[in-house]
């Protein structure tokens, strides 16, 4: 007698049943299910994809190019002591001033670690004696090998104690020998960069493209598969038949009686070809049908749901798809879903800002350069900055614009906020600049008429607020 395994009345989801994968009972640590082999094997895998398949690459540029661009604007309320940092800023963060290597600016920098976020899962900075950052990919970041003692709790490259992480390991390949050491740095030097999502618990988060890493090489290989289809469907342009009871060119037939093999070429590459057909005989182009449209709906429905895994939305891809009130719906989506993405940059950006303070008002006795001298009793840690996000452009230029004048006009927000909003810099900066312009101009006896239909429509707006 056949016996029937106990289901669960109560969540049907612990019944997978026969076309289902089998469900998991137990709850594991995403650390210990991740471990240094697969958290490696998975960072080559999606360097793999991302380094040969165009799609995941410029998805990738594409957020970046949301995701990483910033300017920094000192604001400590002394406009001196703001131009002396941004200055000294500007100075540092060139790649001889902030790369171990010398090879990356620091937009470069933070560019590339997105990118091994988006990938790896994280990416490191070890801070360095003479105030410079070496970045260290997340796939380098291992417990170390050999003998350890019960005191030491590694996993995945982090050394913990009472939960919490005081020091890293990073494996380092010397370039001729390939020999492979370790080095162990302690946590206050070091910055991970990385988004925490899912796991409360988790050490080392993985990359978000690992969900979607089998649609992207399955795509990959569809497309190479149809492509080989669509070649060779091109070898064949003609063809030629004739009634079974038609005779053959004499012409076409050697004096053995086989086909002459040269005289089945046509020739396009002069203009029209002329055929003279005997009775009975016909000849057709082969028409492909490669990639069938229900074929090209199909992968495109694949490539929506691989490009989720980065929240960018087909309008992004697929242009003609939508109209202007629908792109402009995706991509306030799209910039909600970098919100968190961005708060990681700032993150980093904090770090950077408050490290170099340090080294530029730490005198030269004490490891820094001292070439900074703040007004009475104000430190490093009291002075006030921000890295604001280069915005978009217009997408209505007039409609927004007006937008933006009535939200000024009622007290909504500042002409700074919208300056952030739209990454136009320093409202005061940018008011200074305009105003050293006009008197260069008036001093060379130009009349430069400013007034534009803006500007009558912003003072209006004040006027009837007031």
């Amino acid at each position: 007698m056949s016996t029937v395994a106990p289901q669960d009345s109560t969540y049907q989801a612990l019944n997978p049943g026969n076309r289902r994968r089998s469900t998991t009972a137990r709850v594991r640590l995403e650390d210990h299910l991740l471990t240094d082999r697969k958290r490696e094997a998975l960072a080559a895998n999606a360097l793999d994809v991302w380094r040969n398949m165009g799609l995941l690459s410029w998805a990738i540029r594409r957020t970046l190019d949301y995701c990483c661009l910033y300017d920094f604007q000192p604001r400590t309320g002394d406009r001196g002591l703001d131009r002396a940092i941004k200055q000294l800023m500007a100075r540092d963060t060139e790649p001889e001033g902030i790369d171990v290597f010398g090879r990356m600016d620091w937009d470069d920098m933070r560019r590339v670690a997105e990118a091994q976020k988006l990938l790896a899962g994280d990416c490191f900075f070890v801070k360095q004696s003479d105030w410079t950052l070496q970045m260290i990919e997340g796939a380098f970041c291992k417990s170390p090998q050999g003998r350890l003692t019960d005191q030491d709790k590694w996993i995945n490259g982090a050394k913990l104690k009472s939960g919490k992480v005081v020091a890293w390991s990073f494996a380092e390949n010397d370039p001729v020998s390939e020999q492979q050491t370790y080095r162990t740095v302690r946590q206050g030097a070091v910055w991970q960069h990385c988004q925490y999502e899912g796991r409360p618990n988790q050490i080392r988060p993985q990359s978000p493209i690992v969900a979607a890493l089998n649609e992207f090489r399955d795509l990959d290989e569809t497309f190479d598969h149809m492509r080989a289809k669509v070649k060779l469907d091109q070898l064949f342009g003609i063809a030629f038949s004739r009634q079974p009871d038609a005779e053959a060119f004499d012409s076409d037939n050697d004096a053995d009686g086989s086909q002459d093999a040269s005289a089945r070429v046509v020739d396009f590459g002069q203009g029209p070809a002329v055929f003279d057909l005997d009775a009975g005989e016909d000849v057709k182009p082969i028409q492909s049908q490669n990639p069938a449209t229900n074929t090209q709906d199909f992968l495109k429905l694949c490539m929506q749901i691989a490009l989720k895994c980065l929240d960018l939305p087909a309008t992004f891809l697929f242009e003609d798809i939508t109209n202007y009130s629908g792109a402009r719906g995706a991509w306030t989506l799209f910039e909600r879903s970098c919100h968190a993405r961005r708060k990681t940059q700032e993150r980093l950006h904090r770090k950077l800002t408050r490290w170099l303070l340090l080294k530029w008002t730490l005198p030269v006795e004490f490891g820094g350069t001292g070439e900074l001298a703040l007004p009475g009793s104000l430190t490093a840690a009291d002075l006030q900055f921000k890295w604001v996000p280069r915005g978009i452009a217009f997408w209505k230029p007039q409609e927004e614009l007006d937008v933006s004048l009535r939200c000024v006009a009622a007290g909504l927000q500042s002409m700074q906020d919208v300056c952030d909003e739209r990454g136009f810099g320093d409202y005061l900066d940018n008011v200074a600049e305009i105003q050293k312009e006009r008197d260069e101009l008036a001093s060379m006896g130009f009349l430069q008429q400013w007034s534009t239909a803006a500007d009558r429509k912003s003072t209006r707006l004040n006027s009837s607020h007031t």
